[in-house]
């Protein structure tokens, strides 16, 4: 018999789901751009990019919140 998962802490709950959030978003905006299943204008491909690039910067800033160490590596 296993025991019941322990609750997750409010604040760490409120981090896992925002990110949650944040990746359905940019999975969404950029799904299209990658897979080319529609033509879209130049304009519109860049904001679909600019918006995974925001989900992904708000998982990270969510994710560091809770404590995740992150770093930046230069390119």
């Amino acid at each position: 018999m296993s025991d019941k998962p322990r609750e997750w802490p409010n604040v760490a709950r409120s981090a896992r789901d925002l990110a949650a959030e944040a990746a359905v978003n940019g999975i969404l905006a950029l799904e299209p751009v990658v897979t080319g299943e529609r033509v879209m204008t130049e304009s519109e491909r860049l904001r679909r990019e600019a918006v995974a690039l925001n989900s992904l910067q708000r998982i990270a800033r969510a994710l560091e919140s809770v404590g995740a160490p992150t770093r930046v590596n230069e390119q």
